[in-house]
């Protein structure tokens, strides 16, 4: 089995500008999902998703997993007081609100037109949760993607955020390599997912899916998941193996997916410098069906 490899250095992120009470980045198409600033006093909850013209896929499911990260990270801190929050339109200043005047702000903020990949994140200022977003316009999706192996050490792995900077320097790291995530596994070479999407195997016609207590519950994977059952394809949860060179059955997977919300499906092309296989048609089947389940967000963060 491919040794798994150390840390890189740190990613340097771009200046963000500010536009409309919201944070405007001009360099999410260099970096994808940024990496939260890393001090003991600011923690961080994280949730972005892609936007195509005004429409999102499983906005709701966004909503629900950012409010429950917030709550099980930062518990009674987050519950007893109404958030701060400083993405409102009408100005800069923090004020005192509820979640749906939050969410409400949010996508009265993000354009129409084009695609854009907003970011909100969560931190407690002082003893107070404060509420933030990022507008950042958002690359083009990514076909396919190139891996390379990481140990996974996240402390918070069940949520989006909390570990961004570490996984910001592996990221650097491998994108030293030619390659654009890293792929986390833990000692025994078990994939647990990527530092910014979900990894899932095929063997033969059934989807793969490492256990769910060692990674982010993913919102692509959860809508594609929905997909394939009402089509009949079997789904297991089960372990793979981060080791191109083996056999199908010793590892797991004929094929690995990576997905996420900026790139959808997008097939692993190559781990660790191995080219591997892909089932074009299952491809063009499916990343297709993904996308026509986006829709317009109701103004509590919900699909209309």
């Amino acid at each position: 089995m491919n040794a798994v490899r150390g840390h890189g250095r740190p990613a340097h992120p771009a200046r963000p500008l500010r536009q409309n009470g919201a944070m405007q980045d001009h360099g999410a198409a260099a970096r994808d999902a940024g990496a939260a600033s890393d001090t003991s006093a600011a923690v961080r909850v994280v949730e972005s998703w892609r936007v195509e013209s005004g429409r999102v896929i499983a906005a709701a499911a966004h909503r629900q997993r950012f409010e429950r990260s917030i709550a099980e990270l930062f518990g009674e801190a987050a519950a007893e007081r109404l958030p701060l929050w400083a993405g409102s339109p009408a100005g800069i200043t923090p004020v005192e609100t509820d979640w749906p005047r939050i969410w409400a702000d949010v996508f009265e903020s993000t354009p129409l037109t084009d695609a854009w990949f907003p970011r909100l994140s969560a931190r407690l200022d002082d003893g107070r949760l404060l509420v933030e977003l990022t507008l950042r316009p958002a690359p083009e999706a990514r076909p396919l993607t190139k891996l390379s192996t990481r140990l996974d050490e996240r402390r918070w792995p069940t949520l989006k955020g909390p570990d961004f900077p570490s996984l910001a320097e592996l990221r650097a790291s491998v994108h030293e390599k030619g390659a654009a995530d890293a792929l986390l596994v833990d000692e025994r070479g078990a994939i647990t997912e990527a530092a910014y999407g979900t990894v899932v195997g095929w063997l033969g016609e059934t989807l793969v899916v490492p256990a769910a207590n060692r990674r982010v519950a993913g919102t692509t994977l959860g809508v594609l998941e929905k997909l394939l059952a009402t089509a009949g394809v079997t789904r297991v949860e089960g372990e793979l193996l981060a080791d191109p060179l083996a056999a199908s059955a010793e590892r797991g997977w004929d094929e690995l997916w990576y997905l996420n919300t900026l790139h959808g499906i997008s097939p692993v092309s190559m781990l660790d410098g191995t080219r591997l296989g892909l089932d074009v048609a299952r491809v063009r089947r499916w990343r297709p069906r993904l996308h026509e389940t986006s829709a317009v967000p109701r103004p509590d963060g919900r699909s209309a």
